[in-house]
């Protein structure tokens, strides 16, 4: 059975919570044993911030009371390896290095499975199969996942189209019919270009779909339908990027998967043609004598 990291919450909503429920974080996550054995007013105390500063937290990352963090955090330290997440650092050993990279990941992975919405999946299934074009955006690290966006929906026969040029895909937008979908990617939910493109997306009534890390940010308030991967905070050497990625390649996994089971026998015929091209394109290469 998964037991819910609440930790991981706490650390990928930290930097977004006001002052005096930061401090509150700050001391869950350096004490989180001490925690299960405290009242609300003595978490306030050590923590150095009011009792309605804890309750105004615990409504900050989701969970309904006090009580329930307790529990949440009763369960996480009940198992026999509590994990958090780790930033390189010098001279590590290429030991080490793995060890931290495959927990950071296989964390970022778990957690976004279990917060991921299966409404908003269903939903999003339901939108991509009847569009007649799907537009995809992402800039820098997120351009990785509108190309596996692309690659996989090609492979049903979808009309895909994912540009890196933001001019491009907005007068592509701009002139797209209604019937369309734009699925766009940010890691901090914040770029401009993408919330901007969303903007013009929105005012032809494309749907949109947006892919970003947990907590409140532009696009997940913008799009309509918003997904959210488990983040680390940010560190210096952004290994915290790697598990991101992971979490945001899961997802988009995870709703084609549920879309080529959903509509199997339309779509088996769309990957078995595409494998057979892949296949009669490498052979004809390696058939080709070299000049």
């Amino acid at each position: 059975m998964h037991v819910e990291n609440i930790l991981l919450r706490i650390e990928s909503l930290l930097n977004q919570l006001p002052k005096s429920e930061r401090k509150i974080a700050e001391y869950i996550l350096e004490h989180p044993k001490d925690i299960v054995r405290m009242t609300i007013h003595e978490l306030a105390a050590h923590a150095d911030a009011s009792s309605s500063a804890v309750t105004r937290f615990c409504r900050s990352i989701k969970v309904n009371s006090f009580s329930e963090l307790k529990v949440s955090l009763s369960s996480l330290i009940s198992q026999p390896e509590k994990k958090g997440f780790h930033d390189i650092e010098p001279d590590e050993t290429i030991a080490s290095i793995k060890d931290k990279i495959v927990s950071n990941s296989v964390q970022a992975i778990q957690e976004t499975a279990h917060y991921l919405d299966e409404a908003i999946l269903d939903q999003i299934v339901e939108t991509m199969r009847v569009a007649d074009v799907i537009y995809v955006y992402g800039l820098g690290a997120s351009w990785l996942i509108a190309e596996d966006i692309t690659q996989k929906w090609l492979r049903l026969g979808k009309i895909v189209s994912a540009n890196q040029d933001p001019h491009i895909t907005a007068t592509a937008l701009a002139a797209a019919s209604k019937n369309t979908v734009f699925f766009c990617i940010s890691n901090s939910g914040e770029t401009e270009e993408v919330l901007q493109l969303v903007d013009i997306a929105k005012a032809y009534g494309i749907k949109t779909i947006g892919l970003s890390r947990l907590g409140d940010n532009g696009l997940t308030k913008k799009v309509d339908m918003p997904l959210q991967h488990v983040r680390a905070p940010e560190a210096k050497f952004r290994s915290a990027a790697t598990s991101s990625l992971f979490a945001q390649l899961l997802t988009v996994s995870i709703i084609f998967y549920a879309y080529v089971s959903k509509y199997y026998n339309e779509n088996k015929n769309g990957i078995e043609r595409s494998r057979e091209s892949v296949l009669k394109f490498t052979k004809r290469n390696k058939e080709t004598p070299e000049k």
